[in-house]
């Protein structure tokens, strides 16, 4: 895992950022599409005709993110009004995320569908383009394969997409941070639905379907964030290899057929929010928009598409997009629970540590955090903004943070005091102990024996041992520790975890930790979340309720 905290560490990008004008028209008011009374899931918006509108150019539909409404592309800095000024005719989908809780795929594309054909025939048009944000282009895909609304979409745009899912999704559902993400209202249907191996058997029942690959989908990705202490800059701890704060570079280019786009805008890097803003992405985006060629089939479509405009290459390119290596790297502590009084977790720290940057996130402003060296200096947090729950799963909660270059060894104390509050601790370590592991899947049939292989790579581990081990199902409230694991030590610096995976279809979260002493007599620890599914009778995953 390749981790930067501080602006310097970023690698440069090779190409020049995009020019954006400096004033554009607004964009005149919207127009309502009551379809539904009792709520805003299903209604949607159309924008008005550009003066300079054409059949020349595609009806666009824009699909909002995690937790999101249509105001994703009305805000400052928007979508709507780079389109209106293009001569792009418009329109704009309320998902069920709109009324509170976020949907899954499932019902998300269930309602998406509908919106795809309505709008098609508003414009009278046989088929239209997709710009979506983040989540909404897994809702796209699930609209377009399982729901029938492939006919209608030409081109796909996606924009921070997480295909295969996102370890931040895993993470809501771990031993460490039920107690929080329950108070932040964080595990609802649309998370439950992003946890990687739920993602992972979802690519297997969308990729293999023939209509997967009648829109010619492009994908959009990022490597930056909104800042130090953001809760897309904390989120670069947890996301394996360079990620936009909140998806993977991997995951955003994760389908299987998907044509690379950008990276970025130049030499800025963006955001997963940033991705969403005109000025960042329009002029990248706008390209790739395309009519449907008339007189083709719908099957051959996308191809032509291609090979038309010349994206023979980039089309041939989408399917070696390189995968992620097996292994992951632990560089993390992790501690949680409930916050009624005065609170302490201990962390210890090797030496040969180069940084550490411990975030301490609640839920409620007034309760007070410290950090306390192993010599007794107390240190005081930086706070960390909250922001909305689309830029984040864990955006909502306050972050305190604290960064330490080449902190002292031994143990640290963090002492959190609050009332009915709770806590999620994240220490991302750089240097010291190189601890990875591997796991050979992620999907089971009920009573598999899984198998993790753990190594610490650096050499500088004499002893390990793996410690606070706890299963717990997905969606299951507080769960419970459903059986002990048997550990096989191949060697002072190498671990075999293997278990039988529970009998009850669902998604599962393992969470644990590897201590032990390195090669000075030092103690250390790191965390490792695994996020893993069991099938039913049938080879499903129990979707959200």
């Amino acid at each position: 895992m390749s981790r930067r905290f501080l602006p310097a560490l970023l690698a440069p990008s090779l190409t020049l950022a995009l020019a954006w004008p400096t004033a554009a028209a607004a964009a005149p008011s919207l127009t309502l599409h009551d379809d539904n009374p009792n709520g805003k899931s299903g209604d949607w918006y159309t924008g008005a005709i550009p003066p300079n509108a054409s059949d020349d150019k595609p009806v666009l539909l824009f699909v909002q993110g995690l937790h999101s409404d249509y105001t994703t592309w009305t805000a400052d800095d928007d979508y709507y009004t780079a389109a209106y000024n293009a001569g792009y005719r418009t329109a704009f989908v309320q998902l069920p995320d709109a009324d509170g809780a976020g949907g899954s795929m499932w019902t998300n594309g269930s309602v998406l569908a509908d919106v795809i054909k309505k709008a098609a025939n508003y414009y009278h048009v046989p088929q239209i383009n997709v710009i979506a944000h983040s989540k909404g282009g897994i809702d796209t895909q699930a609209a377009l394969v399982h729901y029938g609304a492939h006919p209608y979409v030409n081109v796909v745009h996606q924009l921070g997409t997480p295909n295969k899912g996102s370890e931040l999704a895993d993470l809501a559902y771990s031993d460490w941070t039920w107690w929080l993400a329950e108070i932040l209202g964080m595990r609802d249907d649309a998370v439950y639905s992003l946890q990687t191996s739920y993602m992972a058997q979802f690519r297997e029942q969308t990729d293999s379907r023939p209509e997967a690959r009648k829109a010619a989908t492009y994908m959009g990705a990022a490597t930056g964030d909104d800042g130090w202490f953001s809760a897309t800059w904390f989120a670069h701890a947890v996301l394996p290899g360079s990620d936009d704060g909140a998806v993977s570079l991997d995951s955003a280019f994760g389908l299987p057929y998907g044509i690379r786009a950008f990276t970025d805008n130049g030499s800025e890097k963006l955001s997963h929010s940033m991705l969403r803003h005109a000025s960042k992405t329009w002029e990248q985006v706008r390209p790739k928009l395309k009519l449907a060629f008339a007189g083709l089939s719908k099957a051959g479509a996308a191809e032509a598409e291609w090979a038309d405009a010349g994206l023979a290459e980039e089309a041939d390119q989408a399917v070696r997009v390189p995968a992620r290596s097996g292994d992951e790297a632990a560089g993390a502590i992790y501690r949680g629970g409930e916050v009624d009084g005065v609170q302490t977790e201990r962390i210890p720290l090797e030496g040969g540590i180069e940084n550490v940057l411990i975030d301490i996130m609640v839920a409620d402003k007034a309760t007070a955090v410290e950090l306390i060296s192993p010599s007794g200096e107390v240190y005081k947090p930086e706070e960390g903004e909250a922001v909305p729950d689309e830029l984040g799963i864990f955006g909502k909660a306050v972050h305190r943070v604290f960064s330490l270059d080449k902190p002292e060894k031994g143990e640290w104390t963090a002492k959190i005091s609050g009332e009915r509050d709770a806590y999620f601790l994240l220490a991302a370590v750089q240097g010291g102990v190189d601890l990875k592991w591997r796991a050979d899947k992620q999907v089971f049939k009920k009573n598999d024996t899984a198998s993790l292989q753990l190594a610490t790579r650096s050499g500088k581990a004499k002893q390990t041992s793996l410690q606070q081990a706890a299963l717990r199902r997905a969606g299951a409230g507080k769960g419970t520790a459903l059986q002990q694991l048997r550990v096989h030590a191949a060697s002072d610096s190498e671990m075999n975890v293997r278990f039988q995976v529970p009998s009850e279809p669902g998604v599962y979260n393992l969470s644990f930790e590897v201590s032990g002493v390195d090669e000075s007599g030092e103690a250390f620890t790191r965390s490792v979340n695994y996020n893993f599914a069991v099938t039913d009778e049938d080879g499903e995953i129990p979707r959200p309720e």
